[in-house]
């Protein structure tokens, strides 16, 4: 009974303790934000990642099956064309038996000259933008759209083509008696799906960060809370306990405010053109474990969060104690050994005679990669807490951000490390990726034409195509100078519908076109995951001004500008950021030379990409200081006991 009374107290002080109930509100609300901010990204991780596996199941739930013996069958035939860079896809049919199996998304088969087209060809033939690829369809009637189970996802341009009896002429046409396979997990080969499971852990590990670091903001706030309860009677034991049920408040209503921010941000992550890939926002629902979990670990690690935050204090009565800061120094050698284990994890093909074909050194080169990337978070706040403790001097702006970070390197050094493990991740994806994502920028001058007409036929459609000149058997040059060659081409030989196919060689490359899509969508994430953190940033230093009201409130009493110390804050984040994208470079690029080296992939490094994120991160820390001014007015201006 007693403890649920300290809990209920708990609570209560975290809407109304301080001067005033805005102050507890103020610091609950940031405690929520914080939270929930980091829950939100975690769920859209996760949600993103249910959403590809449901994109697969809806290609799994259209893709043809060969027909047995004695079965209705279908004639079927699927023709890859393109558009702007974009992928058409058509379809052609023919029923050989009354009863024909039904594509899924159709309601009957197209009669020969119909066609169905996908909702997001239909909105681009309606718009300015399919003016180019009207003429295609000139010679069909368009009678009706695909629904949404037949497409993969809600920007795909696919059609359905009505054909005759000749279809059965086209060499590779198939006599399909249905539709559907079962769907496996996400597949895109070793490689790959090596990168990815790197890609997640960049993703998640920052969340993780952020999310333990908002919940120490309530109980740094509590000295003088923490003291008068000492005061009127309360032991060390009720004390925790009242502290963790304050946390605990900011937890819940974080996961409620996350809830929020989850539905607001989905349909924005669902739309976003990831290399030409996109989401259904219905799709994207986080699996219930991981929603289960996520929920259950918010509380767990703010109010763990929060009984850490108190085992370097001894409240008493008359007030607050913390042990001697050089107790706390970080240890750096097991923090070094860790990059040295994940450098040696690189090296099987000379500790233990690993091929680097073999399956085995892509499990040691995703290995010696975890572990690197956790050593990154794990190893700036040393970094910074080492290069930070023999400085003197400077300015006084300079002094007084160098020396809250004496004092306290904690959050600001967490908060650097989530960013820049985000860092670390983007660059060594990005050097892994040029190799094979460079190959899908080459603008092949080429197209060749695979027909069952005669050659004569194809030049008299074509002629006088824009951009388009003959070279050979088949064979056209496109000229540069004319961004639309191609398209003009495709629609020249448009009337010979599935007797011709058009292709490039940045058409063919699959691998190119994969590793492209990939390129982009981690890219998005990581560009997303880096305003998320500057997001948390905002929040914690809003924060820290809060805690510290007082001490800004006396300086600026005595006569310290208000540019100095806004500039104290801005050197107290950028300093410690500026160091992690240093580290967080320089490990990037050496994860992606190791797997390069390991797996014998080409490494290409883009030093604008690497200078783009650096600079990014920096001016993140730019723009929540400048956002954080409002906080330091505010906090100047209440901080002191008003009176007389």
């Amino acid at each position: 009974m007693h403890a649920l009374r300290e809990l209920v107290l708990g609570a209560r002080l975290a809407f109304r303790a301080g001067r005033s109930r805005g102050t507890g509100l103020v610091r609950t609300a940031l405690t929520a934000l914080g939270i929930g901010l980091a829950v939100a990204g975690l769920l859209l991780v996760f949600a993103s990642g249910n959403g590809l596996q449901e994109r697969l199941d809806r290609v799994a739930g259209r893709t043809a099956v060969t027909a047995s013996a004695g079965e209705p069958s279908l004639a079927y035939l699927e023709v890859p064309s393109s558009y702007r860079g974009s992928e058409l896809t058509a379809v052609y049919l023919h029923p050989e038996h009354g009863d024909a199996p039904v594509p899924p998304g159709l309601d009957a088969l197209p009669a020969p000259g119909e066609v169905v087209v996908s909702p997001a060809l239909s909105a681009l033939l309606d718009s300015d933008g399919g003016a180019l690829l009207r003429p295609r369809f000139a010679e069909t009637h368009i009678a009706g759209t695909i629904g949404d189970e037949g497409v993969a996802e809600p920007g795909e341009l696919r059609y359905y083509v009505g054909a005759g009896p000749d279809l059965r002429e086209a060499g590779s046409v198939e006599s399909v008696g249905g539709f559907g396979v079962p769907s496996g997990a996400l597949s895109l080969g070793p490689f790959l799906t090596f990168l990815l499971a790197i890609a997640g852990a960049v993703l998640v590990s920052p969340l993780l960060v952020f999310l333990a670091s908002s919940g120490g903001l309530a109980v740094a706030d509590a000295e003088r809370r923490l003291s008068a309860l000492r005061l009127v009677g309360a032991d060390v034991g009720q004390i925790r306990r009242i502290a963790a049920a304050e946390s605990l408040v900011g937890a819940l209503t974080g996961l409620v405010l996350a809830g929020g921010l989850f539905l607001a941000g989905r349909p924005l992550v669902a739309a976003a053109d990831l290399g030409g890939l996109s989401l259904f926002p219905e799709a994207m629902v986080p699996p219930w474990p991981v929603t289960v979990l996520v929920s259950a670990l918010a509380p767990v690690v703010t109010v763990g969060s929060a009984l850490a935050g108190l085992r370097h204090v001894i409240v008493e009565p008359l007030g607050v104690v913390r042990e001697s800061a050089t107790t706390q120094h970080r240890r750096g050698g097991w923090r070094v050994a860790l990059v040295a284990v994940g450098v040696a994890l690189f090296f099987p093909d000379v500790w233990f005679g690993v091929d680097e074909r073999s399956g085995a050194s892509a499990v040691f080169a995703g290995a010696g990669s975890m572990v690197l990337l956790v050593g990154v978070p794990v190893l700036v706040p040393w970094l910074v807490e080492r290069g930070v403790r023999r400085l003197r001097g400077g300015r006084p702006s300079w002094q007084l951000g160098i020396r809250r970070l004496q004092l306290d390197i904690g959050t600001p050094a967490r908060v650097a490390a989530g960013v820049t493990v985000v860092l670390a991740g983007a660059v060594a994806l990005q050097a892994l990726f040029g190799g094979l994502a460079d190959r899908d920028e080459r603008k092949s001058e080429l197209a060749y034409v695979t027909t069952t007409e005669s050659e004569q036929r194809v030049r008299e459609l074509v002629a006088g195509a824009p951009g388009v000149t003959p070279t050979g058997p088949w064979e056209f040059r496109l000229d540069p100078a004319v961004p639309e060659a191609a398209e003009h081409l495709r629609n020249g030989l448009a009337p010979l519908g599935w007797r011709v196919s058009v292709y490039r060689d940045a058409d063919r490359d699959g691998e190119a076109n994969t590793a492209g899509t990939l390129a982009a969508l981690l890219g998005t994430a990581s560009t997303f995951t880096l305003l998320l953190a500057g997001a948390n940033l905002l929040v914690l230093t809003s924060a820290q001004v809060m805690q510290r009201r007082a001490a800004f409130a006396a300086l600026r009493a005595t006569g310290v500008p208000e540019g100095v110390l806004a500039r104290s804050l801005l050197w107290q984040n950028g300093v410690p950021v500026c160091l992690g994208v240093v580290v967080a470079s320089a490990v990037g690029l050496g994860t992606a030379a190791l797997v390069g080296r390991l797996l014998g992939v080409s490494v290409q490094p883009s030093w604008l990409v690497v200078g783009g994120y650096s600079a990014a991160s920096v001016l993140l820390v730019l723009a929540v200081t400048g956002a954080s001014l409002v906080t330091l007015r505010a906090a100047v201006r209440d901080g002191l006991p008003r009176g007389g």
